[in-house]
């Protein structure tokens, strides 16, 4: 795959023979981006080698650990946790960030099995949901102590995990009462520093967590259809506020944009699934005819932005409207074809009209 600095070179050469650019100004262009940064074969080789020499470690380490004493149990454990988080802390100051943010990762994936570890190794009985919160709280320490995106990812997903444990989450009528959830804050926080760190990776981790935020809340209060609907228009506006940052330039706002637009689909959807509300045949219907008008405007902005997370949601999303469509009518084969054949030939029609206006 080429490179930015190779794909601008291309551009400018177009831009230059369409006189857009003058050619004195292409050299000048290309020194103000910088080289991409290459794996070389040292570093690859010494990449390699640490994986090895760690894989073999942790098997030695498998292979003795019941014939450890305890206190020796507690210390390796700890020590894996201290020495990744220290080596990394020190790669973060020596000004490494992308062996830092590994360092740290592994730091915090360290720490969530030492909690577990030092269970096991002391008999000690305790509640998993806890354990994850505080693996999740430690995750993100190590995450702001460093500015690394990946202890970001990892407190995100603990958070998450802890909150979905609750009990009685789908169950109307079960549960011990109402509580807010880890990732109406971590998620949030997630996002904005995804944007401060400029960190796509983090980026997605936070929509995701953002929607399943959201996911969360429903299953709560066992939210109607007018719940739903309210999610849903809260996840449209987010939808066009991602999408206004990803046309200023922030490459974070792509992923918050697919997200959003996947949750906002996924929650209007939800709307007309059966449930408490009795809805009648021609409410189905309307909504799913309005549900296929939205999936087909995700498609066509999906396209027009060239996001195919947006465009991949507009596409299922229409597949599973026009079943259930199909169902909600008890339609047969035959009309199931007619159905088919008529809404394609509107689309062509439709289409070969705007080709006509463009010429």
């Amino acid at each position: 795959m080429a490179s930015y600095k190779e794909r601008v070179a291309a551009d400018l050469d177009r831009w230059i023979a369409s006189g857009h650019v003058g050619a004195d100004k292409r050299g000048a262009i290309l020194e103000s981006i910088p080289d991409a940064r290459r794996l070389d074969a040292a570093s690859a080789l010494a990449w390699v080698g640490a994986v090895l020499l760690g894989t073999a470690l942790i098997a030695f380490v498998a292979a003795n650990w019941d014939a450890l004493p305890r206190l020796a149990r507690f210390a390796i454990v700890l020590g894996v946790y201290a020495g990744s988080a220290g080596v990394g802390a020190w790669f973060t100051r020596g000004g490494r960030p992308n062996v830092a943010n590994g360092l740290l990762t592994f730091a915090a994936l360290a720490f969530a099995a030492a909690i577990g570890l030092t269970g096991q190794i002391f008999d000690i009985a305790g509640d998993t949901r806890t354990a994850l919160y505080g693996a999740g709280v430690a995750a993100a320490a190590l995450a702001v102590a460093g500015r690394a995106s990946g202890p970001a990812i990892v407190a995100v997903l603990f958070l998450g995990w802890a909150d979905f444990m609750v009990d009685g989450l789908f169950s109307r009528g079960v549960g011990s009462g109402f509580d807010v959830p880890w990732l109406l804050v971590a998620a949030p926080a997630a996002a904005a520093l995804a944007v401060l760190w400029r960190s796509a990776p983090l980026a997605h981790a936070a929509a995701i967590g953002m929607v399943a935020c959201l996911v969360w809340l429903a299953g709560r209060i066992d939210a109607g259809a007018l719940e739903l609907l309210g999610f849903s228009a809260g996840l449209a506006v987010l939808t066009l506020g991602a999408r206004q940052l990803r046309e200023r330039g922030g490459g974070q706002g792509g992923a918050f944009y697919g997200w959003f637009a996947w949750g906002l689909l996924g929650f209007f959807i939800s709307v007309g699934i059966d449930g408490a509300d009795k809805w009648a045949l021609a409410m189905k219907v309307a909504h799913r005819l309005a549900w296929l008008t939205l999936a087909g405007s995700l498609i066509g902005v999906g396209r027009h932005d060239r996001h195919a997370l947006v465009t991949a949601a507009g596409v299922v999303g229409m597949i599973g409207a026009i079943f259930a469509l199909l169902r909600d009518l008890g339609l047969d084969l035959m009309t199931a074809a007619g159905v088919f054949l008529a809404a394609a030939v509107l689309a062509l029609g439709v289409a070969l009209v705007l080709r006509r206006r463009v010429r």
